[in-house]
């Protein structure tokens, strides 16, 4: 009997990291193997014993493996998002807004919870913002997306290029929510069962809306 330990299992995944590991016939796997695999979310297929001695995933096993790929996939696109918070943080520094800055960061702190609670599988914290309740947040920024629908002009604008910072990260947190989605779609119910961390994620959307209504002149809201 051989038994797949976890430093065997590290030195794998340092070469080529994999979303899943196929442990052969008459073959064990050591806690620490196992724990490895659950930390790095790699699905374990036990392969079956056959006369060729071929391996199969069958019907079960190959619709675990698409989950754990779109989890992976929505694991890395919540990633990427942090960083652009980061990156656009910096930028705004760097160009003298120092206050739109810090709330790019604090928004960035909430979107990291977020991302937090998806890899620990609980509720996302309660979100609030500027001392906005959520409740309020959805109010002030009700049909305010439609308005910073932004074009080719409003890159001369005196606050262009903040505003086209802005527009980048709202965009491209929206591609969160069919990544969300994709992994927790539940095809009996025909719901997702973190439908939770797609409302939070709109509400930084609808704060990112206000900013750059503001930035394009917009007083209705302003603090």
């Amino acid at each position: 009997m051989k038994f797949v330990t976890e430093i065997e299992l590290r030195d794998l995944y340092r070469k080529e990291p994999f979303a899943t590991y196929v442990l052969e016939p008459d073959t064990k796997i050591t806690p620490g193997a196992r724990q490895f695999l659950v930390d790095r979310r790699v699905t374990l297929v036990q392969a079956q014993c056959c006369d060729d001695k071929k391996s199969n995933l069958d019907a079960s096993n190959q619709v675990q493996v698409r989950e754990n790929w779109c989890t992976q996939r929505l694991l890395r696109r919540m990633e990427s998002v942090e960083a652009l918070f980061l990156l656009i943080a910096a930028e705004l520094l760097h160009s003298g807004d120092a206050v739109q800055s810090e709330e790019i960061m604090a928004l960035g702190k909430c979107f990291r919870n977020l991302r937090n609670a998806e890899r620990e599988q609980v509720p996302p914290d309660i979100f609030e913002f500027w001392g906005w309740s959520e409740e309020e947040i959805r109010e002030r920024s009700d049909n305010l997306e439609k308005f910073v629908d932004l074009r080719e002009f409003h890159v001369g604008l005196e606050n262009g290029k903040e505003v086209a910072l802005l527009n980048y990260l709202r965009a491209s947190l929206q591609e969160v929510e069919p990544a969300i989605l994709e992994a927790y779609w539940n095809e009996e119910q025909q719901d997702c069962s973190r439908q939770d961390l797609i409302d939070t994620i709109n509400l930084i959307i609808n704060i990112l809306c206000i900013m750059m209504w503001k930035c394009l002149g917009g007083k209705k809201w302003r603090r």
